[in-house]
Protein backbone atom coordinates (compact mmCIF):
# COMPACT_ATOMS: atom_id res chain seq x y z
CA UNK A 1 0.00 0.00 0.00
CA UNK A 2 2.10 3.10 -1.37
CA UNK A 3 2.50 5.67 1.31
CA UNK A 4 2.53 8.98 0.22
CA UNK A 5 3.31 12.76 1.89
CA UNK A 6 1.48 15.50 0.59
CA UNK A 7 -0.05 18.87 0.73
CA UNK A 8 -3.33 20.16 -0.34
CA UNK A 9 -3.55 23.61 -1.31
CA UNK A 10 -6.31 25.51 -2.30
CA UNK A 11 -5.21 28.49 -5.12
CA UNK A 12 -8.71 30.33 -5.08
CA UNK A 13 -10.84 27.06 -4.27
CA UNK A 14 -9.43 24.96 -6.93
CA UNK A 15 -7.84 22.57 -4.42
CA UNK A 16 -5.19 20.94 -5.59
CA UNK A 17 -2.91 17.67 -3.92
CA UNK A 18 0.81 18.30 -4.50
CA UNK A 19 2.84 15.03 -3.70
CA UNK A 20 6.45 14.74 -4.66
CA UNK A 21 7.78 13.62 -8.05
CA UNK A 22 10.86 11.23 -7.47
CA UNK A 23 11.04 7.95 -8.88
CA UNK A 24 6.81 7.67 -10.07
CA UNK A 25 6.28 6.79 -13.60
CA UNK A 26 3.87 8.96 -15.20
CA UNK A 27 1.68 6.01 -15.42
CA UNK A 28 1.91 5.56 -11.72
CA UNK A 29 1.54 8.80 -10.66
CA UNK A 30 -1.44 9.21 -12.98
CA UNK A 31 -3.26 6.55 -10.88
CA UNK A 32 -2.49 7.39 -7.33
CA UNK A 33 -3.53 10.72 -8.14
CA UNK A 34 -7.27 9.37 -8.91
CA UNK A 35 -7.30 7.53 -6.03
CA UNK A 36 -5.94 10.18 -4.06
CA UNK A 37 -8.59 12.48 -5.20
CA UNK A 38 -11.64 10.40 -4.46
CA UNK A 39 -13.53 12.12 -1.57
CA UNK A 40 -12.93 8.88 0.68
CA UNK A 41 -8.92 9.54 0.45
CA UNK A 42 -8.26 12.99 0.55
CA UNK A 43 -10.55 14.76 -1.89
CA UNK A 44 -10.02 17.52 -4.24
CA UNK A 45 -10.24 18.66 -7.80
CA UNK A 46 -6.91 18.16 -9.14
CA UNK A 47 -2.91 16.75 -8.26
CA UNK A 48 0.40 17.26 -9.45
CA UNK A 49 3.77 15.87 -8.55
CA UNK A 50 6.09 18.46 -7.49
CA UNK A 51 10.18 18.12 -7.51
CA UNK A 52 11.21 21.40 -4.98
CA UNK A 53 14.82 19.95 -6.16
CA UNK A 54 14.51 20.53 -9.85
CA UNK A 55 11.67 22.53 -9.74
CA UNK A 56 9.41 20.85 -12.16
CA UNK A 57 5.79 20.38 -11.68
CA UNK A 58 3.33 17.19 -14.39
CA UNK A 59 -0.03 17.03 -13.76
CA UNK A 60 -1.97 13.99 -13.25
CA UNK A 61 -2.82 13.70 -16.62
CA UNK A 62 0.28 15.04 -18.05
CA UNK A 63 -1.81 18.46 -18.47
CA UNK A 64 -1.14 22.52 -17.83
CA UNK A 65 -2.47 24.14 -14.90
CA UNK A 66 -2.24 27.58 -13.53
CA UNK A 67 -3.36 27.39 -10.05
CA UNK A 68 -1.49 24.11 -9.46
CA UNK A 69 1.88 25.99 -10.62
CA UNK A 70 0.68 29.07 -8.28
CA UNK A 71 0.14 26.67 -5.56
CA UNK A 72 4.03 25.41 -6.45
CA UNK A 73 4.59 28.94 -5.74
CA UNK A 74 3.38 28.93 -2.49
CA UNK A 75 5.22 25.51 -2.00
CA UNK A 76 8.43 26.53 -2.37
CA UNK A 77 7.76 30.07 -0.25
CA UNK A 78 6.64 27.72 2.37
CA UNK A 79 9.70 25.64 2.56
CA UNK A 80 11.92 28.70 2.29
CA UNK A 81 10.15 30.01 5.66
CA UNK A 82 10.15 26.56 7.59
CA UNK A 83 13.64 25.48 6.52
CA UNK A 84 14.55 28.84 8.19
CA UNK A 85 12.59 28.27 11.44
CA UNK A 86 13.56 24.86 11.69
CA UNK A 87 17.19 26.30 11.63
CA UNK A 88 16.22 28.33 14.29
CA UNK A 89 17.05 31.40 12.05
CA UNK A 90 15.33 34.60 12.10
CA UNK A 91 13.77 34.94 9.05
CA UNK A 92 10.44 36.60 7.62
CA UNK A 93 7.69 34.60 6.67
CA UNK A 94 7.37 31.92 9.44
CA UNK A 95 4.23 30.91 11.02
CA UNK A 96 2.61 31.72 13.65
CA UNK A 97 4.47 34.63 14.63
CA UNK A 98 2.24 37.59 14.86
CA UNK A 99 3.57 41.16 13.52
CA UNK A 100 5.81 39.35 11.09
CA UNK A 101 6.35 41.11 7.90
CA UNK A 102 5.36 38.80 4.88
CA UNK A 103 7.77 36.53 2.92
CA UNK A 104 8.19 37.20 -0.58
CA UNK A 105 9.53 34.85 -2.68
CA UNK A 106 10.75 34.42 -6.50
CA UNK A 107 11.28 31.29 -8.31
CA UNK A 108 10.90 29.37 -11.54
CA UNK A 109 9.40 26.01 -12.16
CA UNK A 110 9.11 23.43 -15.58
CA UNK A 111 5.41 22.52 -15.70
CA UNK A 112 4.05 19.85 -17.61
CA UNK A 113 2.32 20.91 -20.85
CA UNK A 114 3.83 24.19 -21.20
CA UNK A 115 6.88 24.98 -23.19
CA UNK A 116 8.50 27.80 -21.75
CA UNK A 117 9.68 27.98 -17.84
CA UNK A 118 6.97 30.05 -15.51
CA UNK A 119 8.05 32.70 -12.72
CA UNK A 120 6.24 32.63 -9.65
CA UNK A 121 6.38 35.31 -7.19
CA UNK A 122 4.64 34.49 -3.79
CA UNK A 123 3.73 37.23 -0.55
CA UNK A 124 2.73 35.76 2.51
CA UNK A 125 2.98 34.18 5.57
CA UNK A 126 1.71 30.40 6.11
CA UNK A 127 -0.87 29.36 5.68
CA UNK A 128 -2.18 32.74 3.55
CA UNK A 129 -0.30 33.48 0.47
CA UNK A 130 -0.74 35.78 -2.74
CA UNK A 131 1.03 33.86 -5.82
CA UNK A 132 1.13 35.45 -9.25
CA UNK A 133 2.59 33.10 -11.86
CA UNK A 134 4.29 34.81 -15.23
CA UNK A 135 4.06 32.77 -18.22
CA UNK A 136 4.81 33.65 -22.18
CA UNK A 137 1.82 34.04 -24.04
CA UNK A 138 2.36 31.80 -26.79
CA UNK A 139 1.36 32.11 -30.47
CA UNK A 140 -2.65 30.82 -30.29
CA UNK A 141 -5.13 33.49 -31.84
CA UNK A 142 -8.52 33.31 -30.50
CA UNK A 143 -11.12 31.67 -32.70
CA UNK A 144 -15.10 32.33 -33.06
CA UNK A 145 -16.49 29.29 -33.52
CA UNK A 146 -20.32 30.34 -33.51
CA UNK A 147 -21.29 33.56 -32.00
CA UNK A 148 -20.57 34.31 -28.12
CA UNK A 149 -18.58 31.10 -28.71
CA UNK A 150 -14.22 31.22 -28.75
CA UNK A 151 -11.30 28.76 -28.97
CA UNK A 152 -8.41 29.51 -27.09
CA UNK A 153 -6.03 26.00 -27.12
CA UNK A 154 -3.46 26.69 -25.09
CA UNK A 155 -0.01 24.56 -24.48
CA UNK A 156 -1.64 21.48 -22.55
CA UNK A 157 -5.15 22.64 -22.07
CA UNK A 158 -7.73 24.56 -24.48
CA UNK A 159 -10.79 25.94 -23.43
CA UNK A 160 -14.46 26.87 -25.12
CA UNK A 161 -15.54 30.08 -23.60
CA UNK A 162 -19.25 30.68 -24.00
CA UNK A 163 -20.22 34.42 -23.45
CA UNK A 164 -23.54 33.44 -21.23
CA UNK A 165 -25.87 36.49 -22.53
CA UNK A 166 -26.18 33.90 -25.43
CA UNK A 167 -25.38 30.58 -24.13
CA UNK A 168 -26.91 30.98 -20.80
CA UNK A 169 -25.27 28.39 -18.10
CA UNK A 170 -27.35 24.49 -18.19
CA UNK A 171 -29.17 23.07 -15.95
CA UNK A 172 -26.98 20.15 -16.26
CA UNK A 173 -23.43 21.52 -17.07
CA UNK A 174 -21.83 18.16 -17.05
CA UNK A 175 -24.18 16.70 -20.22
CA UNK A 176 -23.73 20.52 -21.75
CA UNK A 177 -20.15 19.91 -21.51
CA UNK A 178 -19.89 16.64 -23.14
CA UNK A 179 -22.20 17.65 -25.81
CA UNK A 180 -20.09 20.65 -26.51
CA UNK A 181 -16.27 18.59 -26.53
CA UNK A 182 -18.14 15.78 -29.02
CA UNK A 183 -19.17 18.93 -31.21
CA UNK A 184 -15.70 20.80 -31.68
CA UNK A 185 -14.05 17.60 -31.59
CA UNK A 186 -12.07 18.16 -28.30
CA UNK A 187 -12.61 14.53 -26.95
CA UNK A 188 -8.78 13.70 -27.42
CA UNK A 189 -7.41 16.91 -26.31
CA UNK A 190 -5.23 16.42 -22.72
CA UNK A 191 -7.31 18.84 -20.96
CA UNK A 192 -9.96 20.77 -22.11
CA UNK A 193 -12.40 23.16 -20.12
CA UNK A 194 -15.91 24.63 -21.27
CA UNK A 195 -16.39 28.07 -19.42
CA UNK A 196 -19.44 30.18 -19.21
CA UNK A 197 -18.42 33.62 -18.60
CA UNK A 198 -20.49 36.76 -18.03
CA UNK A 199 -20.16 40.23 -16.97
CA UNK A 200 -22.64 41.68 -14.53
CA UNK A 201 -22.40 45.25 -13.45
CA UNK A 202 -18.79 45.75 -14.03
CA UNK A 203 -17.69 42.01 -12.71
CA UNK A 204 -16.38 39.98 -14.95
CA UNK A 205 -17.49 35.41 -13.78
CA UNK A 206 -16.96 32.68 -14.72
CA UNK A 207 -17.63 28.89 -14.29
CA UNK A 208 -15.13 26.16 -15.87
CA UNK A 209 -15.83 22.86 -16.24
CA UNK A 210 -12.71 21.11 -16.79
CA UNK A 211 -11.95 17.47 -18.55
CA UNK A 212 -8.45 16.03 -17.71
CA UNK A 213 -8.24 12.92 -20.60
CA UNK A 214 -5.59 10.58 -19.10
CA UNK A 215 -6.87 11.06 -15.31
CA UNK A 216 -10.30 10.49 -16.81
CA UNK A 217 -11.96 13.51 -14.34
CA UNK A 218 -14.42 16.04 -15.23
CA UNK A 219 -14.74 18.94 -12.48
CA UNK A 220 -16.66 21.54 -12.10
CA UNK A 221 -14.43 23.91 -10.44
CA UNK A 222 -14.22 26.31 -7.80
CA UNK A 223 -11.18 28.46 -10.22
CA UNK A 224 -9.52 28.07 -13.42
CA UNK A 225 -6.19 29.91 -14.02
CA UNK A 226 -5.33 28.42 -17.39
CA UNK A 227 -9.31 29.34 -18.01
CA UNK A 228 -8.75 33.15 -16.80
CA UNK A 229 -5.88 33.15 -18.86
CA UNK A 230 -7.89 32.02 -21.47
CA UNK A 231 -10.85 34.85 -21.06
CA UNK A 232 -8.41 37.71 -20.92
CA UNK A 233 -6.95 36.52 -23.92
CA UNK A 234 -10.01 36.66 -25.71
CA UNK A 235 -11.50 39.82 -24.08
CA UNK A 236 -7.83 41.34 -24.46
CA UNK A 237 -8.26 40.61 -28.40
CA UNK A 238 -11.67 42.10 -28.84
CA UNK A 239 -10.64 45.13 -27.02
CA UNK A 240 -7.59 47.76 -25.58
CA UNK A 241 -8.08 46.42 -21.85
CA UNK A 242 -4.95 44.34 -20.65
CA UNK A 243 -5.99 43.89 -17.30
CA UNK A 244 -9.13 41.95 -15.65
CA UNK A 245 -10.31 40.87 -12.55
CA UNK A 246 -12.16 37.55 -12.75
CA UNK A 247 -14.68 36.65 -10.53
CA UNK A 248 -14.17 32.78 -9.37
CA UNK A 249 -17.09 30.18 -8.28
CA UNK A 250 -15.35 29.54 -4.60
CA UNK A 251 -15.71 33.53 -4.23
CA UNK A 252 -12.28 34.82 -4.98
CA UNK A 253 -11.04 36.78 -7.82
CA UNK A 254 -8.06 35.97 -10.69
CA UNK A 255 -5.98 38.82 -11.43
CA UNK A 256 -5.05 38.16 -15.30
CA UNK A 257 -2.92 41.11 -16.96
CA UNK A 258 -1.11 41.36 -19.53
CA UNK A 259 2.19 43.17 -20.28
CA UNK A 260 5.49 42.82 -22.63
CA UNK A 261 8.81 41.77 -21.46
CA UNK A 262 10.61 42.89 -24.61
CA UNK A 263 9.41 41.57 -27.66
CA UNK A 264 7.86 38.70 -25.59
CA UNK A 265 4.33 39.57 -24.97
CA UNK A 266 3.41 38.19 -20.96
CA UNK A 267 0.48 37.30 -18.97
CA UNK A 268 0.65 37.44 -15.43
CA UNK A 269 -1.99 35.68 -13.24
CA UNK A 270 -2.89 36.49 -9.75
CA UNK A 271 -4.59 35.33 -7.00
CA UNK A 272 -4.65 33.78 -3.19
CA UNK A 273 -3.48 30.14 -2.73
CA UNK A 274 -3.82 29.06 1.06
CA UNK A 275 -2.72 25.66 2.75
CA UNK A 276 -5.22 23.50 3.79
CA UNK A 277 -3.40 20.18 5.07
CA UNK A 278 -0.36 18.19 4.97
CA UNK A 279 0.65 14.89 5.96
CA UNK A 280 0.76 10.91 4.38
CA UNK A 281 -1.59 9.13 2.81
CA UNK A 282 -1.83 5.57 2.01
CA UNK A 283 -3.43 4.58 -1.26
CA UNK A 284 -4.37 1.58 -2.46
CA UNK A 285 -1.61 -0.52 -4.59
CA UNK A 286 -2.50 -1.58 -8.25
CA UNK A 287 -4.16 -4.66 -7.48
CA UNK A 288 -6.95 -3.23 -5.29
CA UNK A 289 -7.50 -0.47 -7.96
CA UNK A 290 -7.56 -3.10 -10.37
CA UNK A 291 -10.11 -4.75 -8.02
CA UNK A 292 -11.96 -2.13 -7.64
CA UNK A 293 -12.98 -1.11 -11.13
CA UNK A 294 -13.69 -4.71 -12.36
Amino acid sequence: MPALRFFKWSPGGNTTLLFPGDNIAPQEQTRLAVAALDAAMLGGEQAGFFNALQKTLRMAGGEFCVNASRAAGAMLAYCVATGAARKGESAQGVAAQPGEEPLVYEDTIHVSGWETPIRLRARGVTPQWRVEAELQVPACPVASLDKGIQFVRLPGICHLLLDARLHPRPEDCFVAASTLRHRYGLEDEAASGVIWWQEHQGQLTMLPLVHVRDAGTTCLENACGSGALALGMTLAAAGTQTAFSIMQPGGTALDVRFYYDGQVRMAGIDGPVSLLAKGTVWLPDAQESSGALA
